[in-house]
């Protein structure tokens, strides 16, 4: 991978990444609508997998018809796929759905958007076998607003990649930092430029971090800006003016974990997230966490790190200010951030979902006889 995936992304690839290590047995078939990062990754070409390409490119065409057409022709017995299947699907499926923060937080998502995921999200995880998602939060907002009984929903909790892990090269964290803007300390975030992400809170506790504790630390937000909320990253980049605040863009996925790694402090300070994954990631490079302490986030933090309300920056200020200034209690995160990541693989997560397919594949027969 050269570019930094985003969460739906990252989940499917390792997840099925993980799921072809463990099984050799079933037959897999993987539909694509292109062969990037297909081609040269070996677990592709293994004797049970079979890789197809789906088109056209509009999934508007893709999904009703394209899908429905090519998994009649292969014999699918169980289909898998991210928050919408087919509306006629010729066989059995699960549906990840990793959350439904626009029904819970609306006020982050464009309105042609919303009303699209709104209509079609729970037409799928109603008509699904088994609804997989990623925390025992998002289970909760799904049974409640889709009316979906808990026992037809599984938490399958993501995985950390093995990339993701403590760097001693100090030189080339050094290296790669430089590469992206990043001179001396500095505290860094991880994800897309969004209103959700809350970075105006963050800007806000970071000047007054600078201004009332006197830390030179730079702030590195490392992130794509959303094409869909340009108006708002442009905000962004002026409500920083005059900080020393970095915008770093895209960053290559092998670039990411020496970030990590070259950050004194890891601050994620999101409005609502299904699970919030950037947040393990840090842990595992031995990096302090503070994240906000709503929706998904306390399951991944678990008593690892520092948990704060996303509305109000003098508190982050200060906590910000409390872990770069106490050698000892920085130890102590890191330590407890490491132990906390080494919970969460994602061949555990592929073993969970490994389960679910057995479960449905069970039932199949059983209803033959």
């Amino acid at each position: 991978m050269t570019e930094l995936m985003q969460g739906s992304r990252t989940y499917i690839y390792n997840l099925i990444k993980s799921i072809l290590e463990l099984d050799r047995t079933n037959e897999y078939y993987l539909y694509f609508s292109d062969f990037e990062n297909v081609a040269t990754d070996s677990l592709f070409k293994r004797s049970n997998v079979h890789c197809r390409i789906i088109v056209p490119s509009s999934r508007f065409i893709r999904l009703p018809i394209s899908f429905p057409l090519k998994l009649a022709a292969d014999k699918i017995d169980l289909f898998h796929c991210q928050y919408m299947a087919p509306p006629l699907c010729p066989c059995p499926y699960l549906v990840s759905l990793h959350d439904i923060i626009h029904e819970t937080n609306p006020q982050f998502y464009p309105a042609g958007l919303r009303f699209l995921m709104h209509h079609l999200y729970p037409i799928s995880a109603r008509r699904a076998a088994k609804v997989l998602t990623i925390s025992q939060y998002s289970k909760s907002q799904i049974a409640r607003i889709y009316k979906i009984p808990e026992e037809r929903i599984v938490v399958t909790y993501v995985g950390v990649s093995n990339a993701f892990r403590f760097i001693g090269d100090k030189e080339k964290i050094k290296l790669i930092a430089e590469k992206y803007g990043i001179k001396g300390r500095y505290i860094l975030f991880v994800g897309r430029i969004e209103p959700r992400k809350n970075l105006g809170t963050l800007i806000d506790a970071y000047h007054l971090l600078r201004t009332g504790y006197a830390i030179d630390h730079q702030l590195a937000i490392a992130g794509m800006k959303d094409p869909l909320f340009e108006d708002f990253h442009n905000n962004i980049i002026a409500r920083a003016e005059g900080d020393s605040v970095v915008f770093t863009g895209g960053v290559a996925e092998n670039d990411l974990p020496y970030l990590y790694n070259g950050a004194d402090l890891f601050v994620y300070p999101s409005y609502a997230e299904g699970f919030g994954l950037p947040v393990l990631e840090a842990m595992a490079c031995g990096v302090p966490v503070i994240a906000a302490n709503g929706t998904a986030l306390p399951e991944a933090v678990g008593n690892a790190g520092i948990m704060a309300p996303p509305e109000n920056p003098e508190i982050w200020a200060e906590a910000m200010h409390r872990v770069l200034s106490d050698p000892e209690l920085q130890e102590t995160m890191s330590r407890k951030g490491l132990q906390r990541a080494q919970l969460f693989t994602w061949r555990k997560t592929a073993e969970k979902v490994l389960e679910a397919y057995s479960e449905l594949a069970t039932t199949a027969r059983t209803e033959l006889f």
